[in-house]
């Protein structure tokens, strides 16, 4: 699985006009007050924060009056026109892969982001970024990790009634791409109440970790 099936995925969805609650998928996986809280745990006014595949700025609209500025990188113009019209906020309609910049930021930001990248893709992502990091800034990855081994879905889920492509890898593996990448002091949070992991074989966390 490639970040083209997904890209495929979110480009269908995107064409069908849609809300600004269609990135969530499923209604049941909104979490993004818990997230939105979490994330200015690590935040204060000073704060500049590089938010990848933004989505239609559910988390951004709810913490952008709490930072000093929010670059919030979405490959989708569907999505994006979502995101709060503020001066501290810039949206960049860019693949994230190939996005660049030379700016530095205090903390980077992925979402809901990596299932959607298989492990080469998701190590360069992660090798690219650190780049973009102020010294000691950090990365925060939340997402959906396989608890006892990988979890890939690829082909037609009779939940969302179309194709739908994810690769949930372990906590263990994504721990050990983010140091090769060269972070460090990691820290595994484990997010969300019980509940909102609905499935046995994946849960959801937070790995935090710094330049």
């Amino acid at each position: 699985m490639k970040n083209k099936n997904s890209l495929d995925f979110f480009y269908n969805m995107a064409k069908d006009n849609p809300d600004e609650k269609a990135v969530k998928i499923t209604k049941q996986s909104d979490f993004t007050k818990l997230d939105s809280a979490f994330i200015l745990s690590f935040a204060d006014k000073k704060t500049t924060i590089l938010d990848l595949a933004s989505g239609s700025g559910l988390i951004i609209n709810k913490i952008y009056d709490r930072v000093a500025k929010i670059v919030a990188v979405e490959y989708f113009e569907q999505f994006s026109k979502y995101i709060i019209k503020a001066s501290n906020v810039i949206v960049v309609n860019e693949d994230i892969s190939k996005y660049t910049t030379k700016d530095k930021f205090d903390l980077i930001t992925l979402f809901g982001v990596v299932q959607y990248f298989d492990e080469e893709e998701t190590f360069n992502l992660y090798k690219k970024y650190i780049n973009n990091l102020k010294h000691n800034g950090k990365i925060i990855v939340k997402n959906q990790f396989g608890v006892k081994e990988d979890v890939i879905i690829s082909g037609y889920s009779n939940e969302l009634k179309k194709d739908y492509f994810s690769h949930y890898r372990t906590l263990q593996k994504e721990s050990d791409m983010l140091k090769k990448a060269g972070f460090n002091h990691l820290n595994i949070v484990d997010i969300y109440p019980p509940e909102c992991s609905r499935w046995d074989n994946t849960h959801f966390y937070a790995l935090v970790a710094e330049r």
